[in-house]
């Protein structure tokens, strides 16, 4: 380590996301299978295989895979039979959460996040529930790795009418008490996006408790042809590729070596903030009995209770490490939104939130690199 000195040799960039996809001889032969064969699309053998052990790993009894995250959410919607209505999510999300909901024709009503996690916080759901007892859909988000308290959700709505589709697009490889699948969510959307912890290129998932529901996901990701033509409906060319499904397979069987190396590079970079870098940095809380997949690093950057982002992130762009402001702006701050509602929560964090580099593998000296670039702009940010 250089114990803070300034680096002044050339050194090669950080970047925030780096997929890594490992393409070995094996991989390349499953793919080049696809290929030859001409089986390369619509439900081929290599998809029903990664819908198969996809369950196995979450430990249900079905999923359906689609062709993105973005697809799963809006079919999800779809299947529960809700276009149309008023929908419920957070601000603090990517845009993929929002247009699903618009796609199918809902009404969107931003929620605040808790101060801590930065997950759909159930006080001010509670208070969005009780002014429209028509609200038909809740949509929590997992952010970063953190599931939202589902279990404090759910109870918040009660006997209320609204049903719940977790975007569960960080989440997978999360755990909360041991299970790798959250049991409160009726309907949930994976992504496996190149930069998400399980990357298949391309691609989602859904999962749900209802068979029915997912049956009906499977038709919808076929244009919505149904088993009777004459009983077809509107739905989408969704379906996942067999090449897509070939390096899905690929990274769900280096899945658990992955998160290892994830969580102990997000651990050691999360102790330096909280030990070294306190009076700037302030790191995601993971709760009791969760353990993250780290699907991203994020840190709340503040001076003297002030956000400065600027500082930091300049900081560690001239150290050579790319940084994100991970999600910002809120979606409530869109020009579309402006004015419409006041989040103080998700305000204070989207002003101070940056998202720092975390690969599925990086070796000691960018570790080290990382740590020392925190350190000094710590320093100078504070």
């Amino acid at each position: 380590m250089n114990d803070g000195a300034n680096v002044t040799e050339p050194f090669e960039r950080i970047p925030w996301v780096r997929p890594i996809l490992d393409p070995d001889e094996s991989l390349l032969a499953s793919i080049h299978a696809s290929l030859s064969s001409g089986r390369v699309t619509n439900d081929g053998p290599k998809l029903r295989e990664f819908e198969r052990r996809l369950a196995g790993y979450l430990g249900v009894e079905d999923c359906v895979t689609v062709s993105s995250g973005s697809a799963a959410l809006l079919l999800g919607i779809w299947a529960l039979d809700l276009r149309g209505g008023t929908a419920i999510l957070p601000s603090f999300t990517f845009p993929a959460t929002l247009n699903a909901i618009l796609l199918a024709g809902m009404t969107p009503v931003f929620c605040d996040i808790e101060p801590d996690t930065w997950t759909m916080s159930p006080v001010h759901l509670d208070r969005l529930l009780a002014a429209d007892p028509a609200i038909r859909l809740v949509v929590p988000v997992n952010v970063f790795g953190v599931q939202p308290d589902l279990g404090a959700l759910r109870r918040t709505i009660g006997s209320r009418r609204a049903v719940v589709l977790l975007d569960n697009a960080h989440g997978f490889g999360t755990e909360q008490g041991g299970a790798r699948c959250p049991r409160e969510a009726p309907v949930q959307a994976y992504s496996f996006h190149a930069t998400k912890t399980l990357p298949a290129v391309e691609g989602g998932a859904v999962v749900a408790s209802d068979p029915r529901l997912l049956a009906e996901v499977r038709r919808l990701r076929n244009h919505g042809v149904a088993s009777d033509p004459l009983a077809s409906t509107p739905g989408f060319n969704a379906k996942m590729s067999e090449l897509h499904a070939a390096v899905g397979l690929r990274s769900l069987q280096g899945l658990e070596a992955v998160l290892a190396r994830r969580r102990e590079y997000a651990e050691r970079l999360r102790r330096t903030m909280e030990v070294d870098c306190a009076e700037a940095l302030t790191v995601q809380v993971i709760p009791p009995g969760m353990r993250s997949n780290f699907q991203n690093l994020g840190a709340l950057c503040r001076c003297g209770g002030r956000p400065n982002v600027p500082s930091i992130q300049t900081a560690l762009d001239r150290a050579g490490i790319e940084t994100r402001r991970y999600f910002w702006p809120p979606l409530h701050q869109l020009s579309a939104y402006r004015g419409r509602c006041s989040l103080p929560v998700t305000e204070a964090v989207g002003e101070a939130i940056l998202c720092l580099p975390l690969h599925n593998r990086m070796d000691p000296p960018v570790l080290d690199r990382i740590e020392d670039a925190l350190r000094q702009a710590a320093r100078a940010g504070g």
